[in-house]
């Protein structure tokens, strides 16, 4: 062959050779540590680009183009069921020693997740305050009511909660929460807790060896006591009996009305959420955070479930600005009694789905996320 022959069968190969194709790019926005903003979209596989035929002459010799193999992306799907991986091991939770006296609102009645989840959590877990202990004894039901929380309007049509209720029969000893002073024990006929007199009937507040995170001095109060059992001055103890349930003052039938309230004693919208000051049950966990919409503006009265396989619970942002978040959290929801595990929260405003996300309830503390919904 001719070398100018040659040469020109070598400018015809370079110009008909074709380069390996590339993945193409994904962008994926970049997350927070630790926070939830919104759903996720899942980001297409990338399929490689195909290269075109290269005809040989039949006095060339023929060398392979490497081929690129795309790993596919992975896409998490959001499920309120979990299955049980292959690798994972079931950890038993341990359940505490009580005997509930009403199963449909216990959490010890509760599924509970039925796996080790592997390590990833899109929440955080948080600083706590969770000094207190619960003010019913063992055998009691000690545990908050779901119809009425914290901040709610139970359903609508009701005042603004500012405790919640730990529905017993007559009788039931009332402990105290943590150690301290009395500060006030007896009828509020005169002395005024409440948004009127004779309001929480008999009544005790304790201020504890404590403060808040702005310093400021905290109280318990538990009210509609059948009869209160200390006097006012009177040093006690965490777990001390102070009373016992009645439905003094205003209450509708049996049950202890359970407040923490921080500076002002006499102050009842100086309140904060008790499910955050109590020390969960061993094995269970605290969900709390905020819901705004892209503005950053708090949504009041919008649902917030959770679900975990066939358990499912629910609870209402705070129904409106006069309900106080903790200075802690600046929270606007908050739902204690929680089996630590795997759950899916969804936000649902006048029956529609406005955000879902899957994430982690620690253990034995609070797990905070942030919610934005559009």
């Amino acid at each position: 062959m001719h070398r100018s022959s040659f040469l020109l069968l070598a400018c015809l190969l370079a110009a008909c050779g074709t380069a390996a194709p590339t993945p193409s790019e994904q962008v994926v926005p970049s997350e927070t540590p630790g926070v939830v903003i919104a759903i996720s979209t899942p980001v297409p596989t990338a399929n490689p680009i195909s290269s075109p035929t290269v005809t040989q002459p039949p006095t060339s010799t023929y060398t392979p183009t490497a081929t690129y193999t795309l790993t596919p992306t992975p896409t998490l799907t959001l499920t309120a069921t979990n299955t049980l991986p292959p690798s994972a091991t079931f950890t038993p939770i341990f359940i505490p020693s009580i005997t509930p006296t009403d199963r449909a609102d216990s959490p010890l009645n509760t599924p509970r997740p039925t796996w080790t989840p592997p390590p990833r959590d899109p929440a955080r877990a948080v600083s706590d305050h969770l000094y207190f202990a619960r003010p019913i004894p063992e055998g009691g039901t000690n545990w908050v009511a779901r119809n009425y929380p914290y901040g709610s309007i139970g359903g609508g049509g009701m005042q603004v909660h500012l405790g919640v209720d730990m529905q017993n029969t007559r009788g039931t000893p009332i402990l105290a929460a943590a150690d301290g002073v009395v500060f006030y024990a007896g009828p509020d006929t005169t002395t005024q807790f409440g948004p009127q007199t004779d309001y929480y009937g008999n009544v005790v507040v304790i201020r504890h060896d404590f403060t808040d995170t702005g310093r400021q001095a905290v109280f318990t109060l538990y009210g509609h006591m059948q009869r209160v059992e200390i006097q006012t001055g009177q040093i006690v103890n965490q777990g001390e009996t102070i009373g016992i349930v009645g439905d003094s003052g205003v209450a509708l039938g049996p049950h202890l009305h359970f407040e923490v309230r921080a500076g002002d004693p006499y102050d009842w919208r100086s309140t904060r959420n008790p499910e955050l000051w109590m020390l969960p049950y061993p094995g269970f966990g605290i969900l709390t955070g905020r819901v705004i919409d892209p503005e950053g503006v708090v949504l009041n009265n919008v649902v917030v479930d959770v679900v975990s396989g066939g358990f499912s619970r629910e609870v209402y942002t705070y129904y409106d600005d006069t309900v106080n978040p903790d200075p802690l959290f600046q929270e606007n929801f908050a739902l204690g009694d929680l089996p630590a595990g795997y759950y899916t929260v969804n936000v649902r405003d006048r029956g529609r789905l406005r955000f879902t996300t899957l994430l982690y309830i620690q253990p034995a503390q609070t797990t905070w996320v942030d919610i934005m919904v559009r």
